[in-house]
């Protein structure tokens, strides 16, 4: 069984030729009852900054928008993947992949009716997300949480088959995206290619990480899970290294960035 100690001795062997890609919330920041007050955990910005001058390549992979990443990490040195991918921060601006951004009317049409149906005191707890190319809807705050889900599944099921738009479940979570062959794990894969790296790893905590969890191991990298109190049992099976919570993977960046700078 691999550890974590033998993830950090392969990506130093070679640090210009190896890269760390890994989620934003639940790996970087605590999952919190309120999406808009997820933020880094201190110090990791830091972190972030000394990985990305030895590696050659360190990202953000996030199914928030590319945007969210940028006010929350400003360093020019760190790939910003936003929407599972199909955005990217660039010097000119974000790039949104053509076939994505032809769905742009079809998720506003979505937000919208999911907000006249849960943006109201008589529905508690659930909180609709504007995520730019996609439209989240979380129960995690609600004091019923099967029947919120109900509520919310069906909403969504009814949704996008109206719109054509893709559900993807998530931890207390349901999202609609468009319906293009498009997720995290195909995103990585672009990331690698564009930075010419050999090695990768790939930290994540949720069922919208199992696409690049299974690019990453396929291109003969490394699965870094970073375990929450909910973790999906389909994401604790997978075949990588494990990290009690987001303090936990962010002390293991720690020891990677020490051995880099020795």
């Amino acid at each position: 069984m691999r550890t974590a100690s033998d993830v950090i001795l392969r990506l130093t062997s070679d640090p210009a030729r190896c890269g760390l890609v890994m989620d934003f919330d639940g790996v970087l920041a605590p999952i919190v009852d309120d999406p808009s007050a997820s933020a880094l955990l201190p110090g990791a910005e830091d972190v972030l900054a000394t990985l990305a001058e030895h590696l050659g390549v360190v990202g953000l992979l996030s199914g928030r928008p590319v945007s969210f990443l940028r006010e929350r990490l400003s360093l020019n040195s760190v790939v910003l993947m936003g929407s599972y991918g199909v955005e990217t921060w660039t010097d000119d601006g974000i790039h949104v992949l053509p076939a994505v951004a032809a769905f742009s009317d079809a998720v506003a049409e979505a937000e919208a009716e999911l907000r006249r149906l849960f943006d109201s005191p008589a529905v508690p707890g659930i909180h609709v997300e504007s995520k730019g190319l996609a439209v989240a809807v979380h129960w995690r705050r609600a004091a019923d949480r099967a029947v919120a889900q109900r509520l919310v599944e069906a909403a969504t099921t009814e949704i996008a088959s109206r719109t054509g738009l893709r559900r993807e479940p998530g931890k207390l979570v349901e999202e609609l995206r468009p319906p293009v062959e498009e997720d995290k794990g195909t995103g990585l894969l672009r990331a690698i290619a564009a930075a010419g790296v050999d090695v990768v790893a790939y930290a994540g905590d949720d069922r919208g990480d199992l696409p690049a969890f299974a690019a990453v191991l396929a291109s003969g990298g490394e699965a870094l899970v970073v375990k929450g109190d909910d973790i999906a049992p389909e994401v604790a099976a997978v075949d990588g290294v494990q990290f009690d919570g987001p303090q936990a993977f962010l002390d293991w960046m720690k020891e990677l960035a020490a051995q880099l700078e020795r």
